[in-house]
């Protein structure tokens, strides 16, 4: 495969075909897909390895029965999940909720994702060895309408307005058992994009403070972008 990535890379690269072209040009990228089956993003992720670290330490000391992720991108936290979900032999229900590419309108939407292909990335997931999980379509609102079971864990990486950041964690809490765990990404004040949040509107940050003081919360930790939430009844 080395050798005739070499030979063809002068062609492909003519194309715009090599990896780093196509990840830079939509329509490259769709080009990408049509080949290929898949995308240059699949299991890319934003997160910091401490805050990867962070959460799937909390996660596998959660062992919760059901986890869901609300804002998957292209999987690649979820896929982390799922990993050490196997490696620790948990019976973990794994759900990813997001508008993929099946929600048109963004404007009606509380997460604009970026319009990952649900299908790619359960191929992709499959791929890897990995199952027992659900990827399913729909907007953060909805996640009421779509798990019927309690959630035990939710880690939080959609729209990152404080209206939105807030409305989602009201409408999580009653689907929520008690003392669940809730992780919310982008959710500081020092690092950017938290920042650039934070003063347009008080972003994550506020939301997720001004739902402490109502006591629906217990904040356990603030690291780096992410802010560690206990549900209380």
């Amino acid at each position: 495969m080395k050798i005739f990535n070499d030979l063809t890379r002068p062609l492909r690269t003519g194309l715009g075909l090599t990896r780093p072209q196509i990840a830079m040009s939509p329509v490259k990228r769709r080009i990408w897909k049509w080949f290929t089956g898949s995308h240059p993003l699949v299991f890319s992720t934003d997160l910091y390895p401490q805050e990867t670290e962070l959460l799937l330490k909390t996660f596998t000391a959660a062992n919760p029965t059901t986890y869901l992720e609300i804002g998957v991108f292209w999987c690649g936290t979820f896929k982390k999940v799922l990993q050490a979900r196997d490696a620790a032999n948990l019976k973990t229900r794994c759900i990813a909720l997001d508008v993929w590419d099946e929600v048109l309108d963004a404007t009606v939407n509380t997460h604009v994702s970026g319009w990952p292909n649900r299908k790619i990335v359960g191929c992709a997931l499959e791929k890897n060895g990995l199952g027992n999980f659900e990827l399913l379509a729909g907007l953060s609102s909805q996640a009421g309408d779509l798990i019927h079971d309690k959630i035990d864990f939710v880690f939080h990486d959609a729209n990152h307005t404080y209206a939105a950041v807030k409305e989602d964690l009201e409408l999580l809490h009653p689907l929520m058992s008690d003392g669940a765990m809730m992780l919310v990404h982008n959710a500081g004040k020092e690092y950017e994009p938290d920042k650039t949040y934070f003063k347009t509107d008080g972003g994550p940050y506020l939301a997720v403070m001004d739902l402490v003081k109502l006591g629906k919360w217990k904040l356990e930790t603030f690291e780096y972008r992410l802010a560690v939430l206990k549900r209380l009844s």
